[in-house]
């Protein structure tokens, strides 16, 4: 049921060519399509009734409106109010990186000073960079560009042990899954670790510094990253998964997503930055700063939508959005603000499958509000005239054929057929290509309005390819591939002793099986961890296509640092 299809009726508005700050009939017709809404809202949410949900749309000054519905833990439990406190998950990052940006502007740190200079003793693992701890900073750990796999091997998803400290030194146990710097990988580990980095050198609990220096300035009463406050906390929305598992409370990944808040509060936070870091006429965080957490980082020439530090951006008709989303441990979150207009929402749910949260589904209502009013977004052009194309036999061309990615976040296959280069992609578009070479880089142009790009080579591994969408201003970050296996290779060493690695393996969710399951096999003599290709860097140890760490040397073995169990 997509519960925003019901009013679309309503975005047939006459286009109006300035922000809604000079014309509130902008905010006042967002309000109308939400309170429209509300009914189709009642009637969705009547089919989960364990599903508490808070919504308030804010301007730069208050809250414009909001809607409360559910209890906080199921039918018979005290209803959700507008201080009760939802686990934001992963919204959390954005406070860190304001934690991070606070300790910036009192000296405490700099965004690009290498980590050993705050962390000597830290240390992981790298197949690229000697020292990747002397090239890591804090710009990259927030932008998801340090190289990090996703989770750390002690307390992730998959386990409850709750030791912060402990959490932070299992991450050495990790491989970087690329160079420090070469492709952005979406990653708890890299911005845990910048919150450890300000718990180090400003000498108090990562919780308490967000405590002092963000919620308490912003007024944000009802917050907390203290799971000791948190639990004691009688307004407080249970998580709630399909499975009906029991989701533990208490989680390390702290930074990364253990903020809990309410909906007033959030309404705060959307305010503190749609008005530049102040908040009841006191500047909080200098609009310097609030400024570089809303610039796309290393972004490239007239790339206009992308990640920010630890915030998402991309283009709505003449302005922007910033959002982020949150969803695990029960709850899912969003949040998006249009600085410009002076206009945000934000969505809390105590379920992780509430379809209000995710999927661009509010955020993609509040847009077409936007585009009406405003005009369509600008469309970037191709720019082909001022590149070279490059023939089919080209060996650039050549070099980059094949397969990428696995079924797990969608295939790319890159073919010569004759004289022509096609791509397809998973989704089951085919294109045929021509290819170019933009300043170096190469290109192959996708449909009316997307293109390929392909990242240079890496150590002996060819260069991953991303997507952009040139009507979202640039690219969408988590559209990247890479290559997996070429096509009609010669077949690989299968090596005897890899024999006792093969099989079905599981993994345990909080000591119970999940669903989550993994086929280890040999294809044309290589190992291949489901549909991942596998090259093995010493006996026992492998390193799938896209970085990942197998790890056969432990017992029971890794694989990206959590515990894998071999089905009998």
């Amino acid at each position: 049921m997509k519960i925003f299809v019901a009013l679309t009726c309503v975005l047939l508005i006459t286009p109006l060519t300035i922000y809604a700050q000079q014309n509130p009939s902008l905010h006042e017709r967002v309000v109308a399509g939400f309170t429209e809404l509300d009914k189709t809202i009642s009637l969705y949410l009547a089919q989960r009734p364990n599903d508490g949900v808070a919504i308030a749309i804010v301007d730069g000054n208050q809250i414009i409106w909001e809607k409360i519905y559910g209890c906080v833990d199921g039918t018979g439990t005290p209803p959700v109010d507008a201080n009760t406190m939802f686990g934001i998950q992963s919204m959390s990052k954005s406070f860190t990186a304001v934690a991070v940006l606070m300790a910036v502007q009192d000296g405490l740190v700099d965004l690009d000073t290498p980590i050993n200079e705050y962390l000597p003793d830290f240390r992981v693992h790298s197949l690229y960079d000697e020292n990747p701890e002397e090239l890591i900073t804090l710009r990259l750990l927030l932008t998801h560009r340090a190289g990090f796999t996703f989770e750390a091997p002690f307390g992730s998803q998959y386990d409850d042990r709750y030791d912060f400290k402990k959490h932070i030194e299992s991450i050495s146990d990790t491989w970087l899954r690329y160079p420090v710097g070469y492709r952005l990988f979406y990653s708890n580990v890299g911005i845990d670790l910048a919150g450890y980095v300000i718990q180090s050198q400003s000498g108090m609990p990562f919780e308490r510094y967000v405590k002092e220096k963000v919620l308490g300035p912003i007024g944000m009463d009802s917050s907390s990253l203290d799971m000791t406050v948190i639990e004691a906390r009688e307004n407080r929305a249970k998580g709630h998964s399909d499975g009906g598992e029991i989701l533990p409370l208490r989680i390390p990944m702290i930074p990364a997503g253990g903020v809990y808040s309410s909906l007033h509060d959030m309404a705060r936070y959307l305010r503190f930055h749609i008005n530049r870091g102040v908040v009841d006429g006191r500047t909080i965080l200098r609009s310097d700063l609030v400024d570089e957490m809303h610039a796309i980082q290393f972004a490239r020439p007239g790339q206009r939508a992308g990640y920010c530090l630890a915030l998402n951006r991309e283009p709505v008709s003449n302005t922007y959005v910033l959002y982020h989303a949150g969803a695990g441990y029960g709850f899912c979150s969003d949040m998006f603000m249009y600085p410009e207009l002076g206009l945000g929402v934000v969505i809390m749910c105590n379920s992780m499958s509430n379809q209000l949260c995710g999927d661009q589904q509010s955020r993609g209502y509040v847009d077409g509000f936007i585009r009406a009013q405003n005009g369509e977004t600008p469309i970037d052009p191709a720019g082909t005239e001022a590149m070279t194309e490059l023939s089919p036999d080209d060996p650039r061309v050549q070099a980059i054929l094949g397969h990428y990615g696995d079924p797990r976040v969608g295939t790319v296959d890159l073919k010569r057929i004759g004289d022509i280069i096609s791509i397809r992609f998973s989704t089951d578009e085919v294109y045929e290509e021509r290819f170019y070479d933009d300043s170096g880089e190469m290109v192959a142009m996708v449909g009316e309005f997307s293109e390929v790009r392909f990242l240079p080579p890496f150590s002996d591994k060819r260069g991953s390819l991303f997507r952009i969408d040139r009507r979202r201003g640039g690219g969408v970050w988590w559209k990247v591939w890479d290559f997996n296996h070429a096509f009609g290779e010669p077949p690989g060493p299968d090596k005897p002793e890899w024999s006792k690695y093969l099989g079905e393996y599981e993994v345990l969710r909080y000591g119970v099986p999940s669903p989550y399951t993994a086929i280890i096999s040999v294809e044309n003599g290589y190992l291949y961890f489901k549909d991942g290709k596998c090259s093995e860097h010493e006996p026992g140890l492998f390193f799938l296509y896209d970085g990942e760490a197998l790890d056969f040397r432990s017992d029971p073995p890794t694989f990206g640092g959590i515990d894998l169990y071999k089905k009998q």
